[in-house]
């Protein structure tokens, strides 16, 4: 059964200075992450060994940001997931191509904005938003942004 937690993020902040964390409720319990903190990897060679810094941050932050719960009974695994350099979207029209990428990790929450907007690109009702943009006519993001 399920359990009853919302999904959230903690990004750092005045109350908060460590990385990004995301967190859901699942059937095995409370589900947290890091992101961004792991190294680059590629997929077919990558070890599959949780690091053991992230392990312990991430029992910090639980004990510390989430009630109830019991950092020391976790298990831990690792996930891969996709991201840009600046950690926005790409969602783009060149032609008769849309790209739509970089939504791991994060994009799920979006789904609904997203689907919207990529149905216009594709019916041509809609410009993409030069922040999303696919290549070189991308700019770059601004530093401190909040998300």
């Amino acid at each position: 059964m399920p359990v009853g937690w919302t999904s959230f993020i903690h990004h750092p902040g005045a109350e908060y200075s460590g990385p990004g964390i995301c967190g859901l409720g699942s059937a095995d319990g409370i589900k947290i992450g890091e992101h961004g903190t792991g190294p680059k990897v590629k997929p077919a060679t990558r070890d599959y060994l949780p690091d053991p810094a992230g392990i312990a941050r991430l029992r910090a932050y639980a004990a510390r940001w989430l009630p109830g719960v019991d950092p020391d009974t976790a298990s831990t695994t690792t996930c891969l997931y996709t991201t840009t350099p600046d950690h926005n979207f790409v969602i783009d029209r060149r032609g008769p191509m849309t790209v739509a990428a970089g939504f791991s990790g994060h994009g799920f929450k979006f789904a609904p904005a997203i689907g919207e907007l990529i149905a216009g690109l594709v019916n041509g009702t809609t410009d993409a938003p030069e922040l999303f943009a696919l290549g070189g006519h991308r700019k770059p993001a601004v530093a401190g942004r909040a998300r």
